[in-house]
């Protein structure tokens, strides 16, 4: 089969259909009949999880494993990569700071600066970044990190495997929050990591099956339900979410978007991603203004998470402490981006 992604979205699963439904059925079972070479328990394998993880391997390029939330994907991956040190960039997902700062206090790992990291560490990337949308040029961190033998993982999660190739830049894992743009209409919880090999992949499933950590069948199902439309959609919100960052910076507003020429990653995002996502993030004057703004917000939630159909924009600070007091991001949904400018010229005019 091509790399179409569209096709790839609808077509990768096709061969491992167990069942003549032109759509995959919802098999709930945890244990099957005994037969040679068949099933024997879902902890071990399940067609749904299988069918999900052939189409998000094959629009990453590379193999699946799929988790029952992003942090488990986190955790399974540095778990069994096992590294001595680990560098995390300045802006990053809170929950995967947390996780490997409690580590490094249990002794698991130390976190160091990226020009401590050696033979077998580490180098964390998170691109487009949570919650600035800071770039982290791939195919620069490959390289610097092959030529010292260190391993790379990479956040892709506001990226999605639509606008972005990860594991084509060199990355050796890539990690999504399949809960965001992945299942895509914010009822199902997820994670995947994808590794360029098949041996890693061999082995983070070993793992899996061992500690437990399967996703559940109704979450896997509604996660590939999601990804059939995972290209038109993220294509839709990028688009919307370029006119609002435009709005926003013409309201002299400072705005973390990629798809700005102001953006300090804009020239490496031109060339690394093929539109500029649906999440940003702007800055007011203070941290009571921010829950202003928000608190008017009409067609917008009020809500953490980010990438589903509806319109999200959260007073940051409230999910994340390290985030600026006057921050407020926004994950733009299939709304018209003429309704969603409108609420925000609303809000903020108030």
């Amino acid at each position: 089969m091509n790399r179409d992604l569209f096709t790839l979205a609808l077509h990768a699963d096709d061969a491992l259909a167990e069942l003549p439904d032109v759509a995959p059925p919802l098999r709930p079972s945890t244990t099957f009949e005994f037969e040679e070479d068949g099933r024997t328990y879902r902890r071990m394998s399940h067609e749904t999880t299988e069918r999900l993880e052939a189409v998000l391997g094959a629009l990453e390029g590379g193999h699946a494993v799929a988790y029952p939330s992003g942090m488990a994907a986190v955790a399974g991956v540095l778990r069994q990569i096992r590294p001595r040190r680990i560098a995390l960039p300045e802006d990053v997902y809170h929950g995967v700071a947390a996780f490997v700062r409690t580590e490094a206090e249990r002794g698991s790992w130390q976190e160091v600066s990226v020009d401590e990291l050696g033979p077998g560490d580490v180098w964390w990337v998170e691109t487009p970044s949570n919650p600035k949308c800071l770039i982290t040029d791939l195919e620069a961190t490959a390289r610097n990190a092959a030529a010292r033998r260190v391993t790379t993982v990479a956040d892709a999660t506001f990226a999605t495997p639509i606008l972005q190739d990860t594991l084509g830049a060199g990355i050796d894992y890539v990690v999504h929050a399949t809960t965001k743009f992945i299942a895509g209409h914010s009822d199902a919880m997820g994670g995947i990591a994808v590794t360029a090999t098949a041996e890693p992949a061999a082995a983070l499933r070993e793992a899996r099956t061992l500690d437990g950590a399967i996703p559940g069948t109704l979450e896997s199902w509604l996660t590939l339900r999601g990804v059939r439309t995972l290209p038109l959609r993220v294509l839709r919100q990028s688009e919307s979410a370029a006119r609002i960052a435009s709005f926003l910076a013409e309201a002299g507003l400072p705005v973390w978007y990629p798809g700005l020429s102001t953006h300090p990653g804009h020239n490496i995002a031109l060339r690394q991603m093929r539109e500029f996502g649906g999440v940003l993030s702007f800055e007011v004057d203070s941290a009571q203004r921010a829950a202003a703004v928000v608190a008017r917000l009409e067609v917008f939630t009020s809500a953490t998470s980010l990438g589903g159909v509806e319109s999200l924009a959260e007073h940051r600070q409230r999910s994340d402490p390290g985030a600026p007091p006057g921050l407020i991001r926004i994950s733009v949904g299939l709304e018209s981006a003429d309704s969603l400018i409108g609420d925000l010229r609303t809000a903020l005019d108030q």
